[in-house]
């Protein structure tokens, strides 16, 4: 343990010297992934690839088919109460919705890369 941060568990320091276009890039890299500088290069060394997180209109896309996904669901289960919609046409569609959804979270979730925070997702 540290003498510094007694509760530290990553004693080892590494020390590296950038050019400072490799600097620059880096620093973007890290700033685009919403991580620190060392929790990037770990990321790096375990070999899972940090991605930039989505543009904002990504986000709010998701959130918004999620919403209509949640308020399918909740007509089609009312629908079926009361006994007027065609309960199957209506979870098909629903389903279609969130293979959609799912399409768009897939590339974001390839190789096991991790996001940041949910608070940075505004989920």
């Amino acid at each position: 343990m540290s003498r510094e941060h007694p509760n530290r568990n990553r004693t080892n320091l590494i020390k590296v010297y950038l050019s400072d276009d490799e600097y620059r890039n880096f620093k973007e890299k890290v700033k685009a992934c919403k991580r620190t500088n060392s929790s990037y290069v770990r990321e790096l060394i375990v070999e899972t690839t940090p991605i930039e997180f989505p543009p904002i209109e990504y986000q709010e896309l998701l959130r918004e088919l999620r919403k209509i996904g949640i308020n399918l669901n909740q007509l089609a289960s009312k629908a079926h109460t009361l006994g007027f919609v065609d309960e199957r046409e209506y979870r098909a569609e629903s389903e279609r919705l969130w293979r959609v959804v799912a399409e768009l979270t897939k590339p974001m979730a390839r190789g096991g890369v991790k996001f940041g925070n949910h608070k940075d997702m505004g989920c």
